[in-house]
């Protein structure tokens, strides 16, 4: 009879990774972590530090150079595919939205898994309902079934993604009481303050069921929701804080992340608030019904303003109205002293000076090309030769070297692809 584990066994341990990508970049350098049972296990670190490295190769996404994994004390093989690391009970939620906006939940939730439902060559949708039902209400997820994924709020969306991640592990591994290990990749960063809350609410009641590698670059939430610590910086492991035992604050954190402390790290400039008279962008009377309601104002030359309030206040479709990707129904929109027409496109008002970024890399980067490529393709005509209409790779190379250097992006050239780079990079 086989002898029960102690209690502080590590769930997951990994020993001595290291991964070091186009033989020039060491992503990680001997790195170790472990994870308990029933516990939120934080990983921080700067841009560049190795944190989603080390996930991806947690979940089979990459080999690792060197190191060991241990499960349950047990020495395994490193998964070599996803689908090979959700068997071992690991899956991953990324930081990009990765839901499937026209399927509806329960189809999201056993996407992939369909065959489990299959009887007589014919899809049991109401098991699938009847079972999705079931998950939702176990996870506390607020929506119904039969909601289409596009309807939910990003908070919500994020919860049932975690939900199919715990989900696809015990479909893999046949087993509804196995603790899964979800490796949650900066699921925070495109909620607001609020939706950041109630998710966190909703994982710490998930912490029953299932352990997480919290990977975070907000201080303040690793703190206040992890049990356990670790730090990477430029690849190596640094620091390991136990919350249970040790009380830090959060210049403790910092300091271990960076290396020096909050005020040696941080420049603060002094904020000079006289701006030009010359105003480059009018809004008046703006409407979109259903968003917002009779917004005005003004942006000066040399001039920097915020939109804040709560999620579904509007401010995001403001942005994108200005932008042009959402079209407004009353009002006024002046650019650099000219009206704009309300369904005027996007590249038309790039043309006018407007740029947009939405913080949803997958959908604003091509992944499969370099930083080069990425850069130019908005910048073709100061990539022309001046006498042919070709690109000068000289100019290309040159202005990437420059926005690379002005940036801080961690690669080992401008010709890197940008998949492999770290989210913060992208």
């Amino acid at each position: 009879m086989a002898m029960p584990m102690p209690i502080d066994t590590p769930f997951l341990e990994v020993k001595g990774v290291s991964k070091t990508f186009d033989g020039v970049v060491r992503a990680l350098d001997d790195v170790s972590i472990a994870a308990r049972q029933n516990e939120i296990v934080g990983v921080v670190g700067e841009n560049g530090a190795g944190k989603s490295t080390l996930m991806k190769i947690l979940v089979g996404v990459y080999p690792p150079d060197k190191g060991e994994l241990y499960y349950w004390g047990r020495k395994v093989q490193f998964p070599r595919n996803p689908k090979e690391a959700t068997k071992r009970g690991i899956s991953i939620v990324y930081q990009e939205k990765g839901v499937i906006p026209l399927l509806m939940v329960y189809q999201f939730l056993f996407l992939g898994h369909e065959d489990k439902y299959v009887k007589f060559t014919k899809l049991q949708i109401d098991k699938m309902k009847k079972h999705a039902r079931q998950i939702l209400e176990e996870h506390h997820v607020k929506c119904n079934a039969e909601d289409f994924m596009y309807d939910l709020p990003l908070s919500i969306q994020k919860m049932v993604e975690i939900a199919r991640a715990i989900l696809s592990v015990r479909l893999e591994r046949k087993d509804d009481n196995v603790t899964p290990i979800i490796i949650l990749d900066e699921p925070s960063a495109p909620l607001s303050v609020e939706e950041r809350r109630g998710l966190f609410r909703d994982i710490l009641d998930m912490k029953k069921n299932a352990s997480f590698i919290f990977v975070s670059h907000i201080i303040p939430e690793v703190i206040e929701f992890t049990d356990r610590v670790h730090v990477l910086r430029d690849g190596k492991l640094v620091a390991h804080y136990d919350l249970s035992k040790e009380k830090i604050t959060e210049e403790d954190l910092f300091k271990a992340i960076v290396g020096r402390e909050s005020s040696e790290y941080i420049y603060k400039p002094e904020v000079n608030r006289v701006v030009s008279e010359q105003v480059v962008l009018t809004v008046k009377n703006l409407t979109k019904k259903g968003c917002y309601y009779d917004i005005s104002f003004d942006l000066h030359k040399d001039e920097c303003i915020g939109i804040f309030g709560p999620a579904g206040s509007g401010k995001s479709e403001i942005i994108k109205t200005i932008a042009g990707l959402i079209s407004f129904e009353v009002g006024v929109l002046i650019v650099g002293g000219q009206n704009v027409k309300a369904d005027e496109l996007p590249h038309l008002r790039l043309g006018r000076g407007i740029g947009y970024f939405s913080g949803e890399t997958g959908k604003e980067l091509f992944l499969n090309w370099p930083i080069t490529k990425n850069i130019s393709l908005v910048n073709i005509k100061k990539m022309l030769r001046k006498l042919i209409p070709m690109i000068s790779f000289s100019a290309e190379k040159k202005m990437a070297e420059k926005i690379v250097k002005m940036l801080r992006i961690k690669a080992s050239s401008v010709n890197t692809d940008c998949y492999s780079l770290s989210g913060g990079s992208k």
